[in-house]
């Protein structure tokens, strides 16, 4: 049976203490994030103090860690989920309004200028690829190549893309989030390239089920709130 060039690959996996420092670190900015838009209607200096506090139980190395738990249960969350929440968590904190961050949709009609398909659609759609993977559905193994420098190119690739589209965007409300997006996902390459975290594959570097799940939920608001919105047009019309 002829192997891919990648299944005959060996994986470099991280180090076990960079692999508990990643997940401990990785857990107190989701967790962190959370706190910030559970809290986003509060004062600012509630929120740095429920977060502050979060991330400190967070960074805790034992068994009264909320990470240690989530981390037996659900590894380490993507770098890339890391690096929206993190973001997410520096506006939250030094801003009066969280609203302003990528994540937050309380303001319904403007998810579809902070998430718009090119991002959501590539997430949704390599999230099934690799489902499927598993069932090995497929000619050839994708999950394997994540632990070669194609997955890096690939990455590499889809961040300048990022870049390129934001550059013709000019001043489109989505260009600051391609822009955004690019700039993570190069950090969460450099990251994945010195550590090899979360687990030595790009694919858990880029893409993790909690941030598959939250694109398809962006998309499926993005599309009930664009329905709406036809239909309120369509009244109007029909009244005048």
């Amino acid at each position: 049976m002829m192997l891919w060039p990648w299944e005959a690959s060996a994986a470099i996996t991280p180090s076990l203490f960079a692999l508990s420092v990643g997940m401990h670190v990785g857990w107190a900015l989701v967790l962190g994030a959370i706190s910030v838009w559970l809290l986003k209607s509060f004062t600012i200096k509630l929120r740095r103090a429920v977060a502050v506090t979060v991330i400190l139980l967070c960074l805790i190395p034992n068994a009264w860690s909320p990470s240690w738990w989530l981390g037996l249960a659900f590894q380490t969350p993507s770098l890339i989920l890391q690096g929206l929440c993190g973001l997410y968590l520096y506006r939250g904190l030094y801003t009066q309004s969280a609203s302003l961050t990528a994540l937050d949709d309380s303001a319904a009609s403007q998810i579809k200028l902070r998430w718009p398909p090119g991002l959501l659609l590539p997430a949704i759609i390599a999230g099934w690829i690799l489902a499927l993977d598993t069932f090995a559905l497929f000619g050839i193994s994708f999950y394997p190549i994540g632990f070669t420098p194609y997955a890096v190119l690939a990455a590499l690739f889809f961040a300048c893309l990022l870049q390129l589209i934001s550059a013709r965007s000019g001043h489109a409300a989505s260009t600051r989030h391609y822009r955004e997006l690019a700039v993570i996902i190069l950090l969460a390459i450099v990251v994945h390239m010195l550590f090899r975290l979360p687990t030595g594959n790009m694919w858990d570097a880029l893409i993790d089920p909690w941030l598959w799940m939250m694109a398809h939920g962006f998309a499926a608001s993005t599309l009930i709130q664009s329905l709406r919105a036809h239909h309120k047009r369509g009244k109007v019309i029909d009244r005048s």
